[in-house]
């Protein structure tokens, strides 16, 4: 590509090209990309940042010549083509080394090193982003020329050179949320731009989003309203929302192919990194699209090395194609023999949850509390080890597992509870205090707390304290907790004196618990001191025992077609199969047995 002259001499890159030994086994990218794990927003960019990193190398702007032999050349089974230098501008069969530019006059004359990510833009350099190999490619000579310094876009009128061309730009929009826009919307582009075909459209996107998530270069212009040099959701992390939309756009409709896949190796072998949205190609809906600010769980997610990724098709979610066309499947779910509802599916097929209220099986006054796949035997006064017991907790049915619902049922025992608890001089029973005792008042320092008597927490309204800082520390604060809860964080600022805090509840709490108030500050011999604490809540009603089994039976998921065939979902070695009778059939629906 032209681009626009420096009034500098470019810095080239002095590291000389270096080899890397050998490309990451497709069984070890998982691990590869571990670190990416459980993260969301600014930590999952930061995260993958660090990954694209790994094992760089600069080979330097003249050593890209050498590298194209490996990352851009045809396959053998190209007719015409093979061995040929593979040019996304014109496919131009250029021959590797011999038709390297020099000069011009048309197209198909000679190829170059063509910065696809314009070098004017981020300051005219051939050193560091100036010479990745991601968003450096090798383009027909003439093609680049023309093409300038204008943007990626969509043209709005005829496209030459190839199906390639630059005019004014058309209008894009999304059918799937990004970052940057709803389902729908259409956004406006302006100026020239430059379209590269169909086939090499998601190369482009995957090659810029792969370039700045490992540079992040703070100056990279703003003036070509593309990149936003802000590395933030705020900042559409790189893109401006127009720039997010048509990269989106791109990604989406075409896919990684076998020609990125077989470049992205090639670049790991002499440049050393790799490019995630290659790898991964879902992941960039965790950053840029509908997932946006979501936390990953990569073992959703297939990555393109995957036996059952299909290049040019795949979008690298793990989702199911019917292995029998147009059917049709129920769930029915049932709690003591009684049907809760009967849902159809098809298509993707999803993992069905536990239903949120089961029916109660005895009174009305029984309490539906959760889910367990452990049978309780008689009443008890504590829940199982694994209770799930709210319907964001609700695990998703994987395989033929048994769930037990749990009850609580209400006591007919009424319970007198004080409307105010006090902990002081004088008032001390009841309460656990391990705290250093003063000679006026009482040090909460490291490993120390103050335990309240049992609260009703739906009458909970306010607590006051009365505290100092203790130690010269200049502030301090203490954390209140009840059962698997938090409440709130009490702050005491420097001083020598006693100053009354109070904190008035606004939350809807149920429940008993006692309150824990435990000090912040792990350093000896400081903390906060307190003379007293007050507890002010509403009387209680009625207490129960919380978990009884007299409504515990087997409840049981399947996915009925007809009477003859039984479908379920289910997990096998961290992979998900659909199961219809005794086959099992893999994402792309192929029977595996």
């Amino acid at each position: 590509m032209r681009k626009i002259f420096i009034s500098f001499v470019a810095l080239l890159c002095v590291a000389q090209m270096m080899w890397a030994g050998s490309v990451t086994p497709a069984t070890q990218i998982p691990a590869y990309y571990a670190d990416a794990d459980g993260l969301a927003g600014k930590q999952l960019w930061t995260a993958i940042s660090s990954i694209t990193n790994r094992g760089f190398s600069s080979l330097g702007y003249s050593g890209l010549w050498t590298a194209y032999k490996k990352t851009d050349v045809y396959p053998a089974d190209s007719v015409g083509k093979a061995g040929k230098i593979w040019d996304m501008y014109g496919e131009c069969p250029f021959t590797f080394g011999s038709d390297q530019c020099g000069s011009y006059n048309g197209v198909c004359d000679c190829y170059n090193r063509e910065h696809s990510i314009p070098k004017s833009w981020f300051g005219g350099s051939t050193s560091g982003i100036g010479c990745d190999i991601f968003h450096l490619v090798p383009t027909d000579g003439k093609i680049n020329s023309t093409r300038s310094n204008d943007e990626f876009g969509e043209v709005a009128g005829a496209k030459n050179y190839y199906g390639n061309g630059t005019g004014t730009a058309g209008t894009w929009s999304t059918d799937r949320p990004t970052i940057a826009s709803a389902a729908g919307e259409v956004i406006h582009g302006s100026g020239n731009v430059f379209e590269p075909k169909d086939q090499y459209k998601g190369d482009f996107a995957r090659g810029y989003m792969g370039t700045i998530i490992k540079w992040q270069l703070a100056n990279m212009t703003t003036a070509n309203n593309f990149f936003s040099g802000e590395y933030t959701p705020s900042g559409y992390f790189g893109f401006t929302k127009k720039a997010v939309v048509l990269m989106m756009k791109w990604h989406r409709e075409d896919p990684v192919s076998q020609k990125e896949i077989d470049r992205n190796n090639g670049i790991q072998q002499t440049q050393g990194n790799r490019n995630p949205f290659i790898d991964y190609p879902y992941l960039a809906e965790y950053i840029w699209g509908e997932h946006a600010g979501e936390t990953v769980d990569m073992s959703l997610l297939m990555p393109s090395t995957d036996p059952d990724f299909i290049p040019g098709v795949s979008d690298g979610a793990r989702t199911f194609v019917p292995p029998i066309p147009g059917a049709m499947y129920g769930v029915t779910w049932s709690v003591n023999g009684e049907e809760l509802y009967v849902d159809s599916i098809c298509e993707d097929c999803p993992i069905m949850a536990l239903p949120n209220t089961p029916v109660s099986c005895s009174t009305e006054s029984d309490i539906f509390m959760g889910w367990t796949t452990t049978p309780i035997a008689g009443t008890i006064d504590d829940a199982p080890a694994i209770l799930f017991t709210q319907p964001a907790d609700f695990p998703t049915v994987t395989a033929d597992v048994t769930y037990y619902a749990v009850f609580a049922k209400e006591a007919v025992s009424e319970v007198s509870m004080p409307e105010v608890f006090i902990f002081d001089a004088e008032h001390q029973t009841g309460w656990t205090n391990t705290a250093n005792k003063t000679s006026s008042y009482w040090l909460l320092d490291a490993g120390k707390q103050l335990v309240s008597p049992t609260v009703d927490l739906s009458g909970l309204s306010s607590i006051v304290v009365k505290i100092r800082t203790y130690g010269g520390a200049q502030y301090d604060q203490f954390s209140v907790d009840a059962e698997n809860q938090h409440l709130t964080t009490i702050e005491a600022t420097a001083g020598s004196t006693m100053t009354e805090y109070t904190w008035n509840n606004t939350q809807t709490l149920t429940g008993f618990s006692p309150l824990t108030f435990t000090c912040s500050n792990a350093a000896a011999n400081k903390g906060i001191g307190f003379s007293s604490v007050v507890i002010n809540a509403t009387g209680a009603g009625v207490a129960y025992e919380r978990y009884i089994t007299s409504c515990q039976t087997g409840d049981e998921v399947e996915l009925v077609a007809d009477e003859d065939v039984v479908a379920r979902k289910i997990l096998v070695g961290g992979q998900i199969f659909l199961q219809i009778n005794d086959q099992l059939f893999n994402l792309q629906g192929q029977r595996v047995k």
